[in-house]
């Protein structure tokens, strides 16, 4: 999709100003101020000439401490967060060194917590022309997110995305720096989506966008949460203090409509004590979700080479649903999928119909095969969770034995590595220990810290070199056997130190694979 190029007025500018208590009389009259201004920026490696630049105090770094950097760039305007209630509105002039053009810096109380919805006014409240649909859990966000798109698109709705694959429409996606964006970014995307004529966008939202207030719950229309697992307590400290950033997605009022996992345990926990004024539609697995007046729930489950099947029950009647997707938990994130279509009001023989022709996700149960080879899986597991999920789904697919690779993050949660290793050691028959964004730290030190969480340490082999290890795996695997390579998925980098390396797992797994065709047709040509 090419970038739309923005403009804002300056009379819409003051407009919006007037709604945050902005008086600037004195921007009116400043013969230079432009008539018109570009994109809103809280990035000045993104800033261009014409920008409104905004310097919040964020988490980890001061915008105000990059102004200057901002200024040479000859942006338009400059919003700076400041400490003092007194000092909302102030205006000073920064002169560029080149030109000794005048820029206004404008000062703005609180201007961190009210990014989101300055950024809404901005860019004229794209939202408003497309359903806004919000995903959050620790795992599926991606999976759930794609096939929502997926699905709607086959219903002739075009569907943007957002999230850890990227942004945009699902075969053409740019990359970004987070899950869900900083507040400026995100708008800009929903206003180039919409002036693409997307009529929804489905976003992953992850807790710490929540927590920081990158998204709000009044943007969505539609919220969906998936399960709450271990991970990210670097950040959150405490599975309480993430439970309560996860639950932020929800707006609890009649705008919106929330669809819950009414397996997950914190899902259940939060039925327990749900607001009325708010529609929810249930999802899952038991039939206890059937209780609720609006449910999707899966029944007489099939899984086999081929993927899954399955009946699907709602209080709008059955229908027979036939999926090429691999892994029973792949149906938890249809049934969400599934849920979100019927909100849409969409029929359920047409929901079935655009189910049987999803193809995969990139990096998500991602299957590659080879003559006289092993399966290989190539999957983005990185939580205890999601592997024992990963590995439960391997397993009812593979009919010899069962093989894992993994690592772990450096400088992320430590308290999950030995968790990871004891689900591997539950769900695998031959485990193989290796780097996954080792970052500042050891690797040697990170696989020390999964060894603990072993009872049969013995079956374990250590190879460091991530790519030496998973060549030696798919050289020692029987063509019967499967072998989950875990924790990379999508991503095409591994980050050593603080540099990002060049690293496709997906490519790299079809180079091998094409090379061992390559020796078999050589071999039949000989013989």
């Amino acid at each position: 999709m090419p970038k739309v190029a923005f403009s804002l007025s300056q009379a819409q500018l003051f407009d919006i100003f007037k709604q945050f208590d902005l008086p600037l009389p004195a921007l009116a009259e400043q013969a230079n101020f432009p008539l018109n201004l570009g994109d809103l920026v809280n990035d000045t490696r993104k800033v261009k000439a014409g920008d409104v630049f905004c310097a919040v105090i964020g988490h980890q770094q001061n915008g105000n401490d990059f102004i200057s950097q901002a200024v040479s760039l000859e942006c338009g305007l400059i919003i700076a967060e400041c400490s003092l209630a007194s000092q909302h509105g102030e205006i000073v002039y920064l002169s560029t060194k080149n030109s000794g053009k005048k820029i206004a810096q404008v000062y703005f109380y609180q201007l961190n917590e009210q990014l989101f919805s300055f950024a809404k006014a901005y860019y004229q409240n794209p939202q408003n022309s497309m359903t806004m649909i919000g995903i959050t859990g620790t795992n599926g966000k991606t999976s759930t997110s794609q096939i929502i798109s997926k699905l709607l698109a086959s219903c002739q709705q075009r569907t943007a995305v957002i999230g850890t694959n990227g942004a945009g429409q699902i075969e053409s996606l740019l990359t970004v720096e987070n899950t869900t964006p900083a507040a400026t970014q995100l708008h800009q995307l929903m206003a180039e989506f919409s002036a693409d004529h997307c009529k929804n966008v489905a976003m992953e939202i992850s807790s710490h966008a929540l927590e920081q207030r990158r998204v709000v719950a009044d943007l969505l229309d539609i919220a969906v949460f998936t399960n709450l697992t271990r991970d990210h307590l670097d950040y959150h400290q405490t599975m309480a203090n993430y439970a309560n950033a996860k639950y932020k997605i929800f707006s609890h009022d009649t705008k919106q409509i929330a669809i819950i996992n009414g397996d997950d345990e914190q899902g259940k926990q939060w039925l327990a004590h749900w607001p009325n004024k708010q529609t929810i539609i249930v999802y899952g697995k038991s039939v206890t979700v059937t209780q609720f007046s609006a449910y999707a729930q899966a029944s007489e489950i099939k899984t086999n080479v081929s993927g899954v099947q399955f009946i699907l029950n709602t209080h709008l009647g059955q229908q027979e649903i036939d999926s090429a997707l691999m892994g029973d938990f792949n149906i938890e994130n249809l049934l969400a999928a599934i849920a979100v279509l019927i909100s849409k009001n969409i029929s359920l023989n047409d929901i079935a119909l655009a189910v049987k022709a999803l193809t995969p996700i990139v990096g998500r149960m991602e299957t590659f095969k080879a003559n006289n080879k092993a399966t290989t899986i190539v999957d983005y597991a990185h939580t205890p969770d999601a592997l024992v999920s990963a590995l439960h789904a391997c397993r009812h697919h593979c009919k010899g034995e069962l093989w894992v690779v993994f690592g772990c993050g450096g400088d992320r949660d430590k308290g999950k590595r030995p968790l990871m290793a004891l689900a591997a050691e539950n769900g695998a028959d031959h485990l193989v220990f290796t780097t996954d964004n080792p970052r500042t730290e050891k690797a040697e030190d990170i696989v020390a810290d999964m060894l603990v969480g072993c009872l049969l340490p013995a079956k374990v082999t250590i190879l460091l070199d991530r790519e030496a290890a998973i060549k030696a795996t798919l050289a020692k695997a029987k063509p019967d056997d499967m072998v989950l390579l875990a924790g990379k998925g999508h991503e095409d980098y591994i980050i050593v130190a603080n540099e990002k390396i060049n690293y496709n797992e997906r490519e790299l797994v079809k180079a091998i694979y094409d090379g061992y065709q390559q020796q078999s047709n050589t071999a039949g040509a000989i013989l």
